[in-house]
This record gives C-alpha cells, structure tokens and sequence, in this order.
C-alpha cells in the first residue's frame, strides 16, 4: 500500500450526483470533488422516471474531467439509492428509462399481493422490510397492471449494475443492492421462492456477484468517447447506505454505527441476518455489505432542528446551527417528544408540532428557542437509545459502543446527548463515509488492501474520532423511563 492510488467514487443520490477523487496513499485516505450535477426527475404521461440517460452522460462527462485534469485513475466505482432498476431486451437495449420509486404505480400494491404471499413471509425469505417501493413490489405492479415490458424483458438490473453494464457490457447483480429489492434471500441467493411465488420470469435475473467484484475496462466506445483507457470498473456496494457501513471506522467486536443527516440510520454488523416476526415489528430490515450483514432502522435526524431554522432563520435575526446548538447548550429541558411521532414526518410548521406533541402530553412548555431545540434533541438521542436497547434484545448483545458518522458528527451537543442517553461510549468522525467507502471497497477489489478489516483500519487512520463518554447518569434514567411512558413501550 505504499504507492499513491486514485479511485473514481461516482456517488449518485436522488437529489444530485457527484464524482469524487478518493486518493489512497500510505495507509490514509483524502478525497476532493472533481464534478456535480442535478438529478432531476422527469414525468411524462403520468409516469415519474429517471433521466437515465441524462445521468450516464453527466458520468461520461465526469470521466472526461478526469482525464482532461490528468488525473491517473487505479478504478472507478459507482453507488446509488437502492429499489429502482431497468430491464433490457434480449439484444441490451434498454426498454424504458427506470421509473421513480416515489411514482404512485405501487400505490395498494399489498392489496394485490397479500393473498398471494404475505408481508411476514417475503420478510422471513429476504429479511428486508416488504416496502411498497421495493424492486419486488414495482414489478408486481408491472404485472397486476398487465405492462408488456415483462414479456420482452431478458435482463433485470438494479440502477447501479445498469449503469455498470452500459459502461463495460457486462450484466451482473450485485449483492448489497439486489437486498434492497426484497428477491434476494437470507443466504444471499436469488429469493426463489418469492419469484416463484409472483410468477415473475426467472430468466430476468441474472449472476450474482459480491462486492468489491472487478467487471472490467469500459467498453471500445466508452474509452473512444472519453479518452478515459482501461482503467478497471469495479462493482463496489453499489447501495449507497451498504457503502457507508462498510467504510465505518468501528473497531472491535460489538458496536453499534449512526449515520446521521437529515434522517439517521441505527444499526449494527453481524454475520447472519435476522428475519424474525419481533425484527419486523420494530421495524428493522437487514442489509448486505462487503462479506457481512448488518441490521438498521431509519429513525428521525437533524431534520426537526433543520426544520426549525428553516423557519426562525432571517436576515434581521440570523439562526444558524451554531446559534442554535450554543442556545440548546445553555437551556434546561423540561419536556421530551416522541421523536418518531408521525407527525414530525412533513410538518407545514415543525415548531408548532413539537410544540403539540409537548401540550398533548400536559408537559411544561420550554422557555424560549433554545428550551424547544434542546427537547428536540434530548428526544432524538433517547430515540437512539430506545432502538439501540432493541437491537440488544434482537441480537442477544446491546452494542457497547456507537460510531457515529455523516453531517450529524458536527453537532457535539448531540453527540454529547446521544453518550448520555445510550449509556456507551460514541467515537464521532467521518462525515462522508458513502463516497470513501465506494472507493475503498475498489481498492479491496483490487488486492490493495486485503480485508474489510484493514479498510475500517485505513478509516480510522484517515479521521480523528472524537469520542464522547456518558455523563449524568442518574439523570438520564429518569428521562429514559419518560421517554419509553411517551412512545408506548
């Protein structure tokens, strides 16, 4: 590992997408953006899809910056959001551009599928949560609705191996996003039973492969166009989540990892995945990254303080989260929320439904801006804790540690709170794990680095962790025992 390497992180999202420069060099990593572009999606004749070709010329583009900024690339790697997909005809070509998982065709969708195969029982053959927007409910939509692309289909691709496949010419599925579509089982084969179930055409789905799986050059075409050579397309995690848990710098045997933003990801690594009744119930799906599983569940983020700015913030008088934060720091909370209520999904006033919630439960009122944000953020650590106890009574071993990655590592107040709240030691650092993540596993692909462990190890050498310790521990038993009366427990 003693030479320089620069992996290509194409990092696509579902608001934009990036390519990032992920340089690799004596055991560290650094990363620069070398390009950005808009993912905008389009509808037509009722149809919300993807731009696909939009977004393979903006990829054609960012490889061109790569050669015209002469920089030598060792692999290029691709990740996206997981369920959606393309199918291609028996010649390749494309049938239609991808359709948006948030299109209303899977609108009553378990209607239709319930008397044929229940929910428990494509969670207990998957282990993944059966969500109306999955790949597996999108085709059986497909067929409820009689569509003749499913005739004419030969190959089904998740977004990410459908771009990989018209880069290189080579159709594989890849492992870490075919979980996300509910057909792929606990054993990390094609889910036989549910397409056979559904009816769905075997012949559509196509090799599996692992992650970090080298696939090849670009085709004659792609390099003509490009300039770009043959520098080798890897298929990383090409689910963009699995990307980020296999890039978390977690050490030892029994941690916990929280990606937080704007929404958070609770979960832990382990070597099977759990598909019981109880994981459904508390809503917890299982996923597939490089030669592991791991468990998580999307719980709220910082999308209730982002909110609030959005809202108090003005030229006249500026409320930035550094303001915020001091303000939440200096107040007393006397009042929690339930941090998944319902009601602070899409709020047209996220003050006023904290503020609801807070009446509703005959709480005291806080005192002032800083009062409200300190309740909304005292609330989402003890939400952490809430789902960190779950996974202990799932897994038989509550994690004694929490990584903590993603925008949410810049907050120290919550990163305070959450130590306080869980009762564990949280290692906050690495803001952008997805991107890195990608460009490790090529490098793993590659024999650069030998084992997912070492690629934890190059992430902890690459970003100082800043580790927040549990204070005030009599106080926050209280507050647990309040919050678990709030959500029902």
């Amino acid at each position: 590992m003693a030479n320089k390497h620069h992996f290509l992180a194409l990092d696509l999202g579902a608001e934009s997408g990036r390519g990032e420069i992920v340089t690799l060099s004596g055991g560290k990593v650094t990363m620069n953006e070398i390009r950005r572009w808009p993912n905008r999606p389009v509808r037509m004749a009722g149809t919300l899809y993807w731009d696909f070709p939009f977004l393979f010329a903006e990829i054609l583009e960012t490889l061109r910056a790569c050669v015209e900024g002469k920089i030598e690339l060792t692999g290029i790697g691709l990740d996206t959001w997981g369920v959606d997909f393309g199918l291609l005809d028996s010649q390749g070509k494309l049938l239609s551009n991808p359709v948006h998982y948030r299109d209303g065709r899977t609108d009553g969708i378990h209607d239709y599928s319930d008397p044929i195969m229940s929910r428990d029982e494509i969670y207990a053959a998957t282990a993944v949560e059966p969500w109306q927007i999955s790949s597996l409910f999108q085709l059986l939509a497909m067929h409820r609705d009689g569509s003749p692309l499913l005739d004419s289909a030969a190959t089904f691709l998740n977004i990410p191996d459908l771009f990989n496949y018209f880069l290189t010419g080579i159709a594989r599925s890849e492992k870490s996003i075919v979980n996300t579509s509910n057909l792929m089982d606990t054993h990390g084969n094609w889910a036989e039973e549910v397409i056979r179930r559904f009816k769905l055409p075997r012949k559509m789905f196509g090799e599996l492969i692992e992650p970090a799986t080298v696939l090849g050059p670009p085709l004659p075409a792609i390099r003509e166009q490009t300039r770009i050579g043959e520098t080798p397309v890897i298929a990383t995690c090409g689910h963009d989540t699995s990307g980020a848990v296999a890039a978390v710098p977690g050490s030892g045997e029994n941690w916990a990892f929280l990606s937080c933003g704007t929404w958070s990801i609770l979960g832990t690594v382990m070597d099977e995945p759990i598909a019981t009744a109880e994981a459904l119930k508390l809503g917890f799906t299982n996923e597939y990254a490089i030669g592991t599983w791991y468990m998580a569940r999307n719980i709220s983020g910082l999308w209730l303080v982002q909110e609030l700015r959005r809202k108090w913030d003005s030229s006249d008088d500026p409320w930035d989260y550094a303001r915020m934060t001091a303000e939440a720091a200096k107040a007393d909370s006397a009042a929690l929320i339930n941090a998944a209520d319902k009601s602070l999904l899409a709020p047209a006033d996220m003050e006023e439904a904290l503020l609801k919630l807070i009446r509703g439960d005959k709480q005291p009122v806080p005192s002032g801006r800083g009062g409200l944000i300190r309740t909304a953020l005292e609330s989402l650590a003890l939400e952490y804790d809430y789902r960190l106890e779950a996974i202990g009574r799932l897994t038989g071993n509550r994690p004694d540690a929490i990584y903590m990655v993603g925008g949410g590592v810049h907050n120290k107040l919550l990163c305070q709170l959450t130590a306080d709240a869980c009762g564990v030691k949280v290692y906050a650092g690495a803001d952008q794990c997805t991107a890195l993540g990608n460009a490790l596993a090529q490098a793993l692909a590659l024999g650069i680095l030998k084992d997912k462990e070492e690629l934890r190890q190059v992430m902890r050498d690459s970003f100082k962790l800043a580790a927040y310790s549990p204070q005030d521990s009599s106080a926050w038993d209280g507050k647990r025992k309040r919050y678990k009366e709030l959500v029902g427990a």
